[in-house]
């Protein structure tokens, strides 16, 4: 478990399009289930300096179904898994259990991101920059996220080195 004076760093990961190859997901009629190439690396570095988490919207069956089939489940604290229907509904509360850590929060949504940081300014937000929504995304005005990544190998050094 990483350690920040006093603080401990967690990291919550969205499923789809962060961990999870979604398009090939849905181009394979939902039936293969794949993380992209560098991520029980990444995952596996983090493990060394973080507490991992999800905050991820969908159903929880399936989410789940897809961290099973990957087999990247156990590198996720459960405490730490938060799978909700609509996360800007849940997000205050969620980020509010994180109050006392230092909480690193990496999405393919900018949109999220910028709400997170709206209700936390002391969370760093990671913006993966891959995927149908980052490909799409107009930028906010007035908000730059703490970092922008293609993968999350780039993630490792970021919060390693934080």
């Amino acid at each position: 478990m990483g350690k920040l004076l006093g603080k401990k760093k967690v990291v919550l990961f969205d499923i789809d399009y962060t961990l999870f190859d979604t398009d090939l997901f849905k181009e394979s009629q939902l039936k293969k289930h794949s993380v992209y190439e560098e991520v029980h690396t990444a995952l596996n570095k983090l493990l060394s300096v973080a507490d991992l988490g999800i905050f991820s919207e969908g159903k929880v069956r399936l989410q789940t179904k897809k961290l099973k089939k990957t087999d990247i489940i156990d590198y996720f604290n459960k405490d730490f898994t938060h799978i909700v229907e609509a996360k800007e509904k849940e997000l205050k509360k969620i980020l509010q259990k994180y109050k006392n850590a230092k909480l690193f929060f990496v999405d393919d949504k900018l949109t999220i991101l910028y709400k997170a940081k709206m209700i936390d300014s002391s969370l760093s937000t990671i913006w993966v920059k891959r995927g149908p929504y980052a490909q799409k995304q107009r930028k906010i005005k007035n908000f730059v996220p703490d970092a922008i990544v293609g993968n999350l190998e780039e993630v490792v050094s970021l919060i390693a080195n934080y």
